[in-house]
């Protein structure tokens, strides 16, 4: 081969490399506004937002490669990755939280403890559940808000009386999510050492399925709001989550790959839909609320989604605030992803946020001090 063909050659393989810099930087750009579009309009932004942490990498390569060849291209991913400050804090903090005063603060707990067995097959495993309540108990927080909790039989009352022996709060608060079922407890709850002067369920109009319950708790003469949502899940199954496994191991075959895919980009779709519909929900019980809010949960979502960008409007984000590291609360087999959040009020202040990371769940439990400003 000539130099004139290697120098040929080699000028299409480094326009091709700037070509797919460029998809990749307008993919990341896509990705930042998945947290204003509404997805009952368009959900394409919504699963670009769901690769955020994915086109950030790449973008940041890209970034590295045009800087080690001493290339003025770099400016178009360093640009990018800079417009996306706040989508970046919101997943990763460098420096460690606040410290908390050893006075004045009320500790919180959010945990999605995937129906008590750490499956969602309805397996029992006692040493689970177990591990949960031990946990839940060994934590002293002031508030717990649990998601999915679940048990068999009739005694409801029987359950949660145990539940509070076990875990040691005074009060206990609750809502099955599907209120007609009454030969099995699959709840929201909220455990307090503080009473409620009342609570209330949350629900999308026209839907049975709670979604949501909140509590206003009594703290001397101080009344606040904490609400315990568990926005819609994806609904992934066995084979959903064996063909995520199969694809990272390069198992899998085309015919099988097309069809994995297009189940679960319409599950996704019809959960991003879904949420829409309960981020209003919750938006309108908040505007209506005349307490301060602490909103903990499981939002199904990531901090670049539309429904996060909806709820958290006005409020503050504990993980933003007094969090460490990446900040990840999924724990299943998919890639690492921030969708338990404690939001609250700006009379508040958040100290010493710390995700718990045990094997008990799909999720990782969160807990976070806060105080009054």
């Amino acid at each position: 081969m000539s130099i004139r063909q290697r120098k040929s050659k080699t000028g299409i393989i480094s326009r091709l490399i700037w070509l797919i810099n460029i998809i990749f930087a307008v993919l990341l750009l896509g990705s930042y506004l998945s947290a204003y579009v509404n997805p009952g309009i368009i959900t394409v932004f919504a699963f670009l937002g769901l690769a955020y942490p994915a086109l950030l990498l790449i973008n940041l390569l890209f970034f590295l490669y045009y800087m080690i060849r001493g290339k003025r291209k770099l400016l178009l991913s360093m640009a990018v990755v800079l417009i996306g400050y706040q989508p970046f804090i919101r997943h990763f903090q460098i420096l460690p939280g606040r410290e908390a005063p050893e006075t004045g603060v009320m500790k919180v707990l959010s945990y999605n403890v995937q129906n008590m067995v750490h499956s969602n097959i309805g397996i029992e495993h006692a040493e689970i559940r177990s591990g949960i309540f031990s946990f839940i108990g060994s934590q002293q927080a002031d508030i717990a808000c649990i998601q999915e909790f679940s048990a068999k039989g009739r005694d409801f009352n029987g359950v949660f009386e145990e539940m509070k022996d076990l875990t040691h709060y005074t009060y206990c608060y609750k809502a099955n999510y599907n209120p007609k079922k009454t030969y099995r407890i699959d709840a929201l709850v909220i455990l307090s050492n503080y009473a409620a002067a009342a609570t209330n369920t949350l629900s999308v109009p026209g839907a049975y399925h709670h979604f949501g319950i909140y509590a206003d708790l009594i703290n001397d003469e101080d009344t606040f709001r904490v609400y315990n949502i568990h926005l819609a899940s994806i609904k992934l199954q066995h084979e959903d989550y064996q063909f995520v496994e199969d694809v990272s191991k390069g198992q899998t075959e085309t015919g099988a790959f097309g069809e994995g895919s297009k189940s679960i980009l319409r599950k996704l779709h019809s959960a991003f839909m879904l949420r829409e519909k309960q981020a209003e929900v919750v938006v309108r019980s908040i505007s209506e609320c005349p307490y301060p809010v602490i909103i903990c949960g499981d939002f199904n979502d990531t901090p670049l989604s539309y429904a996060y960008h909806e709820i958290s409007a006005g409020l503050e984000d504990s993980f933003v605030n007094a969090g460490y590291g990446m900040g990840n609360t999924f724990a299943g087999n998919l890639p690492p992803l921030r969708i338990d959040f404690i939001l609250h009020s700006s009379v508040f202040q958040s100290y010493e946020l710390r995700v718990h990371r045990i094997p008990l769940s799909d999720h990782y439990p969160v807990t976070v001090f806060l105080g009054r400003e």
